[in-house]
């Protein structure tokens, strides 16, 4: 079973993890699958697009997680430390058996065998929108997908928002930070596919969707879109995470704007996918907030996101 689970666990992840930096960006974003006894779950610190069935994959007992999630009435001041001890004791040990990263819990909460969370600029701009008109995109949605959804306000990801991501909706809509998505099978990911492309239709985000319908490779559409100088924007929580090593190949101009130069994309992918996805949504949308400051500011500092730091692999790793 385990064998089976790994495989088809490591097909999804590369289907999202290549989807830069549209759908992922970096080590950002994991995908789970459940069985009757475990939680097989992408690897803190590894790109979707570098998992494979021996490699990038932790197994955690989400059973005991979820219950100790509900059942917890930690502290503010204990409840970090907790939850990132609570990730290490119910994750499993053993040979090609990776760490599970910071958003597990949520991941244990889900009803669902299959779940997937991935920072989606579609997903983001569709918060945006949402937050401008809720009545026009939530009557959008019901008329193009039966799926059940929910919007949920900015958060700091972790402990936070696993005990505010619960329940049966397929969708989840992070504001300022991503998806997740719910479902039987994987074909959930295909649904939410179509939702993105009729969005970019009907919200007139319509060469958004001719990058979405197109398969240019990265350093191409990094020339084509990633190279203007702009503001520096914290548009998602990794940009605060790895705000120090973002700036290291960032170029700052007399002007105060900055640009990633196109040499550095091999030096860093990972920020690079980062810096082209915050110049597409710029360009798209140059009014999208910020991640909130308050939550970015204490982000980088959690137990769960020093271990990630640490942990992270380089590009082609």
């Amino acid at each position: 079973m385990s064998d089976r689970i790994k495989k088809e666990l490591s097909h999804l992840c590369q289907k999202v993890g290549t989807r830069v930096p549209l759908w992922t960006q970096g080590a950002g974003g994991n995908i789970s699958i459940k069985d009757q006894a475990s939680l097989w779950i992408k690897a803190t610190g590894y790109r979707l697009d570098s998992v494979t069935p021996t490699s990038g994959i932790a197994q955690v007992n989400f059973r005991k997680m979820a219950q100790v999630l509900e059942e917890a009435r930690w502290s503010e001041e204990t409840a970090e430390q907790n939850y990132a001890d609570l990730i290490k004791e119910t994750t499993a040990q053993g040979a090609g058996l990776g760490r599970a990263s910071m958003e597990t819990g949520f991941h244990a909460r889900l009803n669902s065998p299959y779940v997937m969370h991935f920072h989606s600029l579609v997903s983001l701009l569709l918060s945006h929108e949402f937050k401008k008109d809720k009545t026009k995109v939530s009557s959008w949605l019901k008329s193009q997908t039966d799926l059940s959804w929910v919007m949920i306000e900015p958060c700091r990801p972790g402990w936070v928002l696993s005990k505010r991501v619960s329940g049966s909706s397929s969708i989840y809509f992070l504001e300022c930070h991503g998806i997740i998505l719910q479902g039987e099978n994987g074909d959930i990911l295909s649904k939410w596919a179509e939702i993105e492309k009729s969005f970019c239709r009907d919200f007139n985000y319509h060469e958004l969707g001719e990058i979405l319908n197109s398969n240019v490779e990265f350093r191409e559409m990094f020339k084509e879109y990633g190279l203007k100088a702009i503001p520096k924007k914290c548009f998602f929580p990794d940009i605060a995470v790895f705000e120090e090593r973002l700036n290291r190949c960032l170029k700052k101009e007399s002007s105060g704007l900055a640009f990633f130069p196109i040499e550095t994309i091999e030096t860093d992918r990972d920020m690079a996918e980062l810096w082209l996805a915050t110049q597409l949504l710029y360009k798209f949308c140059p009014q999208f907030e910020e991640f909130p400051f308050e939550i970015a500011r204490d982000l980088k500092n959690l137990p769960t996101e020093k271990l990630r730091r640490q942990k992270e692999l380089s590009y082609g790793s």
